[in-house]
């Protein structure tokens, strides 16, 4: 039999209290004082905690992506309930918290259920970065990436463009249908730019490669813009939902936070046109595929960087349609 714990003068049960019964083992609910109605319940036999909140039968819940956190709708007596199920025993009691949290938005806020646990889970986002400074050059590679990506919303929208970017996860920073592309920037004179590994220019097989090079310079007072404006500028043109947490969760793994804003004090404008040339066999680069050939033994060369200088390399007049329109964004 499912118990239903009794409200206090508190809208939540301690962390103590909750601990208590969760270490007795028996199913609880226990009760969120608010509307909608809401509980947080323990289900022991089904190795879950979450929250149940009261909807519409027309209610959907989103795919969280989350091996740890399900959301769905549920009946119960006839009832239909949003859930968010932690589905973790590990995580239960540090997982408490956040369910109140969400209670809160939804009843206090007057958020639905979606946006709340879209709202939730990128506040648990931000709270496991660090909030040490971001270095000069990240906050040049970043500035680099969202330009980028703020141009390919004009070209493909916004959906598609969220789904390129890869913001540092894997080799190539975006990946769009028929092609990779890397993005590389700079606020030097020269279009010197640092490549971090053998396989950052070595194309993904049977997918064309192509490198952005942005020139960056400091502008005058009143110029140019803070990379967190342009962070802004993309965060408003996303609706909340999945595609926002998506967006957050890759800013973070970028180095955003949003503490970094008192610190970013330089705007920046662009030196020059940003170019974009295809990375084939006669572009300048060092990669695996051509030291083994040479007979190098990869195994005693554990870390490579170098710098190339695109300066003086022709660019092709052939630059595929995205491309050179995203290219052509300038905030």
């Amino acid at each position: 039999m499912r118990t239903s714990a009794a409200p206090g003068d508190k809208r939540h049960a301690s962390p103590e209290t909750f601990d208590r019964y969760l270490a007795s083992e028996v199913p609880y609910d226990l009760p969120v004082k608010g509307s909608p109605r809401a509980f947080i319940f323990i289900a022991p036999s089904k190795s879950e905690i979450g929250l149940r909140v009261e909807v519409d039968f027309e209610a959907e819940a989103p795919d969280t992506g989350l091996r740890n956190i399900v959301a769905r709708v549920a009946v119960h007596d006839g009832v239909p309930f949003f859930e968010v199920a932690v589905t973790t025993p590990a995580l239960f009691s540090d997982a408490y918290p956040l369910l109140c949290s969400m209670a809160d938005r939804i009843q206090i806020s007057g958020l639905s259920p979606s946006d709340a646990l879209w709202a939730t889970l990128d506040k648990m986002s931000r709270l496991l970065l660090a909030p040490d400074a971001l270095s000069r050059e990240r906050e040049v590679g970043l500035f680099g990436e969202l330009l980028f990506l703020a141009g390919l919303f004009e070209v493909v929208g916004v959906e598609k463009a969220l789904e390129a970017w890869r913001g540092g996860t894997e080799e190539h920073d975006f990946g769009l249908p028929t092609m990779d592309i890397e993005i590389k920037t700079t606020i030097g004179e020269r279009r010197r730019h640092w490549v971090e590994s053998l396989t950052q220019l070595e194309p993904t097989l049977g997918r064309p490669l192509w490198l952005v090079s942005h020139q960056l310079t400091p502008a005058g007072a009143g110029d140019g813009r803070f990379l967190s404006d342009l962070v802004d500028t993309i965060r408003a043109k996303i609706d909340s939902g999945a595609s926002r947490y998506g967006f957050e969760s890759t800013l973070a793994e970028a180095g955003w936070n949003d503490d970094h804003r008192s610190r970013l004090t330089t705007r920046w404008t662009q030196r020059s046109a940003s170019q974009a040339y295809p990375v084939v066999d006669t572009f300048p680069r060092l990669t695996q595929s051509a030291l083994l050939n040479s007979g190098v033994r990869l195994s005693l060369i554990p870390d490579v960087r170098y710098r190339i200088d695109l300066t003086d390399l022709a660019t092709t007049p052939n630059l595929p349609e995205i491309i050179e329109a995203a290219i052509g964004f300038e905030g």
